[in-house]
């Protein structure tokens, strides 16, 4: 994507014209195909060939990515360059422009999504496709880091003052910028950065358990978080509201240390290691028919009805229609046949931005709907 970005950089008026719908089926059935990607092609067309199939093996819609990212991502980008250029005509973007950090962070390295240097400000961005969390990107230390890897690498010949990090979630339509100057990230990579990643190199430091450990390569086996997920309370009685508001926190991050362990233990057995008390074996798995239409003939010709043997027709899924239908058409021809039930309960942290449901609400909430009688 960031490539896709790299090639419309000269200008964002074609942008639209290249994404229509048409030339995404034509990639589409270019790549059932199953063809090499000859170097031949268009730039654009080799760039989103090998997306489509990144996207096709994650189990993501790359029509649904593309677009999302282009109205989310790829126009703020561009608009930022175009103001950029208006104040500068010698302004540059950068995209996964390289970061030179080793000096703060030993052995550290990485690159940012895009990088806009103009004047005396640097922007940096880092595009996160999920949809899980919203990130801010206030004194966000992640941001911090690209900023000052960008700062060291790409500016580095450059009088920049004004930093300017911004982080964009196309999935949650959210966008978070934060600002400051040169000094100030310089000083916070010295006196902060700087002594925490050379004790981490070490492997020195406090470890500190939190949900940020989902994204750790070591979490499976780390004793802190272990430790943290696995502690018991030393008085054995009933837990205070506090105390289970304190476990119910934890929840997510125990749940993601089991998923992780799991998955961290049966790929080192499937390697040959062996645990004590635990073995592989064969999964459950479910009979299935391999070939319907072969199955389907043969009742047939047993004299089996096919009303007998076949679930009803079904409409296909609410995303998958929409597809089909377009918005417009959707909202039209479906809309009166379509309902939202109401959710259950659900007990989740006081951030969430959903409204607070009435404790009445609750009771009654599986309570038929009788009208009384004027008798």
């Amino acid at each position: 994507m960031c490539a896709y970005l790299a090639n419309l950089a000269d200008g964002p008026a074609h942008i639209k014209e290249e994404v229509t719908d048409s030339y995404l089926k034509e990639l589409t059935a270019r790549d059932v195909d199953g063809g090499p990607i000859d170097a031949s092609d268009d730039y654009l067309d080799r760039v989103l060939l090998r997306l489509w199939r990144s996207c096709r093996e994650l189990g993501v819609d790359p029509e649904d990515m593309l677009k999302t990212i282009y109205d989310n991502y790829v126009r703020i980008v561009l608009e930022d360059f175009e103001v950029a250029r208006g104040k500068d005509k010698n302004a540059v973007l950068l995209i996964e422009a390289p970061l030179k950090l080793s000096e703060y962070i030993p052995e550290g390295f990485g690159s940012s999504d895009a990088v806009i240097l103009y004047g005396d400000t640097l922007r940096v961005y880092d595009l996160k496709y999920g949809k899980g969390v919203k990130v801010d990107a206030d004194h966000n230390p992640q941001m911090m880091c690209y900023a000052l890897g960008a700062l060291l690498g790409p500016a580095e010949l450059y009088d920049t003052d004004n930093v300017v990090m911004t982080i964009i979630q196309p999935r949650l339509s959210h966008v978070s910028s934060f600002e400051m100057t040169a000094a100030d990230l310089m000083r916070w990579a010295l006196d902060d950065l700087k002594p925490k990643a050379e004790k981490a190199y070490k492997g020195e430091g406090e470890q500190t358990p939190g949900d940020w450990c989902k994204f750790c390569r070591v979490a499976p086996v780390c004793k802190a978080l272990a430790a943290e997920a696995l502690s018991e309370k030393d008085e054995p009685r009933v837990m205070s509201e506090a105390e289970v508001a304190e476990s119910l926190g934890k929840l997510k991050m125990i749940k993601s240390w089991i998923d992780s362990l799991e998955a961290w233990a049966l790929d080192k057995a499937l390697s040959g290691v062996k645990y004590p008390g635990y073995k592989l074996v064969e999964g459950v798995t479910r009979r299935k028919i391999v070939d319907m239409d072969a199955a389907l003939a043969e009742l047939k010709k047993k004299k089996f009805r096919e009303a007998d043997v076949c679930k009803p027709k079904e409409l296909k899924g609410l995303t998958e229609l929409k597809k089909i239908l377009r918005a417009e058409a959707f909202d039209k021809i479906l809309g009166p046949f379509i309902v939202k039930p109401q959710g259950a309960p659900t007990l989740v942290p006081e951030d969430d931005p959903r409204q607070d449901l009435n404790s009445a609400a609750v009771d009654f909430a599986n309570v038929p709907d009788v009208k009384q009688s004027n008798s």
